[in-house]
């Protein structure tokens, strides 16, 4: 292999692992709550809590939000390929690490 295909496929990887600084409409993510503990879903931006999302899931964003200088995102159920699903609620956008 060469030196620059090795570094073109290096860059790749490393783009593909960092977490997404901005999240934008129908990414597909991953929920990656660095916590460990389970992520909450609201029903609005820093609203009521309807549930909550394990590490790993696959998720789509539908619309993101800004609260208090805080970034959110309204989650659909998806998969990898990034198939829309049910509507799930509103989560922290940090804890998406999106592709």
């Amino acid at each position: 292999m060469k030196t620059s295909t090795l570094v073109v496929a290096l860059l790749a990887v490393v783009a593909l692992a960092a977490p997404a600084s901005a999240q934008s409409r129908g990414s597909v993510c991953l929920v990656a709550d660095p916590t460990g503990t389970l992520l909450n879903v609201r029903s609005a931006p820093n609203g009521r809590v309807v549930g909550e999302i394990v590490n790993g899931v696959w998720v789509r964003v539908g619309d993101m939000a800004e609260v208090n200088g805080k970034p959110w995102a309204l989650i659909h159920d998806s998969d990898m390929a990034g198939t829309l699903g049910d509507r799930l609620g509103w989560v922290f956008a940090k804890y998406l690490k999106c592709r």
